[in-house]
């Protein structure tokens, strides 16, 4: 069953409904001359931000999508991280449909309701997009500091695969919510209001979503630059392990070719029957590597 809230003002009339059924949502739509495609979109929980027109009948009709607060930080998808609120407009009614109980509407509705103010549709519509962009903040902050947390981790080189995941939800959940509230300004660009009084709401409102959305740019960019500087730390560790393997193999690549030689064991060897044969390979050897050596320090590759 649903749970219907009315608040009746001097200027507008609004209902709050949460989690309506198909039938109930059917009857809405005869009673206020709702389009049905609209409202069966509104049905739908998985559905993006979007504006439509219905001309016939002079109805706006907004689907936003919210943040919502969770613990968890495996998630990454757009159902995972947010609730889609519904929204049907006209000159003097809104009508908000929403599945779950949604908190930034409360205090709205008891504000509205207990003392009556004065407010269009329009301007009430944009105080609840105000509101719904609101609940992006402080997950924003939240991702921020753990960007911050893991930068330092980054930098001191104390990178694991544990960090890395970290690293990658957290590039997904801030890459969806910047696409939501892009998503989510063309229902902006769609509310005009016509009173020089509420007129700052609306100018409020997209100074919300510009800033919500370039503080999600901004997470999306430091993260990616953090993955790729990890990735360079990675890649100069791995170089650094091969030029050291690098080094052992020059040293020891023409004692050994030595070594090969004079262990070949051929009967017509002059200098396997040398006293001095055995000092000379080693002093051929000692040379050799000291000749590498001083060459390795000349390129100051050591």
């Amino acid at each position: 069953m649903a749970i219907v809230r009315k608040i009746v003002t001097e200027k507008l009339k609004w209902i709050d409904v949460t989690d309506p059924s198909a039938d109930e949502m059917s009857a809405l739509a005869s009673e206020y001359n709702l389009n049905e495609h609209t409202v069966r979109d509104c049905l739908q929980p998985e559905h993006l931000p979007k504006y439509e027109r219905d001309e016939i009948n002079n109805v706006d009709f907004l689907i936003l999508r919210f943040y919502s607060f969770t613990h968890q930080s495996h998630i990454s998808t757009i159902q995972e991280l947010t609730d889609k609120i519904a929204i049907f407009s006209t000159h003097d009614l809104l009508i908000t449909i929403h599945k779950k109980e949604t908190p930034f509407l409360e205090p709205l509705a008891k504000r509205y309701e207990s003392v009556q103010r004065k407010i269009s549709a329009p301007g009430l519509l944009s105080r609840i997009i105000w509101q719904a962009l609101e609940t992006y903040d402080d997950p924003a902050n939240r991702i921020t500091e753990q960007v911050d947390f893991y930068e330092k981790q980054v930098m001191l080189k104390q990178m694991d695969s544990d960090i890395t995941e970290a690293l990658y939800y957290i590039k997904r959940q801030a890459i969806v919510s910047h696409k939501v509230l892009t998503l989510m300004l063309e229902p902006i660009n769609h509310i005009f209001i016509k009173s020089r009084e509420e007129a700052p709401l609306l100018q409020d409102l997209k100074d919300q979503h510009l800033k919500m959305q370039t503080v999600y740019g901004q997470i999306v960019e430091e993260v990616n630059n953090l993955l790729n500087l990890s990735m360079s730390f990675a890649a100069q560790r791995t170089n650094e392990v091969m030029r050291i393997l690098t080094v052992f193999s020059v040293f020891f690549m023409p004692l050994t070719f030595i070594v090969g030689v004079y262990g070949m064991n051929f009967l017509f060897m002059p200098e396997l029957r040398q006293k001095w044969g055995y000092p000379a390979v080693l002093l051929l050897m000692l040379v050799v590597a000291g000749g590498i050596y001083f060459w390795f320090k000349k390129k100051k590759w050591l």
